[in-house]
């Protein structure tokens, strides 16, 4: 393990509709693509964003006070030959902001 600090922005679909019209533009000026050149890294991380890149942005909401949980950890397949999430996909494990003896939400990608 290598921890290190990454800028990761959120997915497209995470951001308020004006703003993604404006980065869309704004990368589409540059010649490169938001979600693989500026969006989210890509790996096992703590904190982030979450990549949506199997659906469209799921909101995970706390089952017990309904508040969007936040992004906790992603583990991804790929790293490491004898992990595979899924059909070698993403777990993404969020926690509500509230209380964070709810428990966590998940997601697979």
């Amino acid at each position: 393990m290598r921890p290190e600090q990454l800028l990761d922005l959120p997915d497209r679909d995470d951001l308020p509709p004006e703003l993604a019209r404006a980065v869309e533009e704004f990368a589409e000026r540059r010649g490169i693509g938001y979600q693989r050149d500026l969006g989210r890294a890509d790996g096992w991380k703590l904190g982030g964003w979450p990549s949506w890149h199997l659906t469209d942005l799921v909101p995970v909401d706390c089952g017990r006070c309904g508040a969007r949980m936040a992004h906790l950890l992603t583990v991804e397949s790929g790293g490491d030959p004898d992990l595979s999430v899924g059909r070698h996909g993403e777990l993404h494990v969020f926690a509500c902001p509230v209380d964070v003896t709810h428990p966590v939400g998940l997601d697979l990608q």
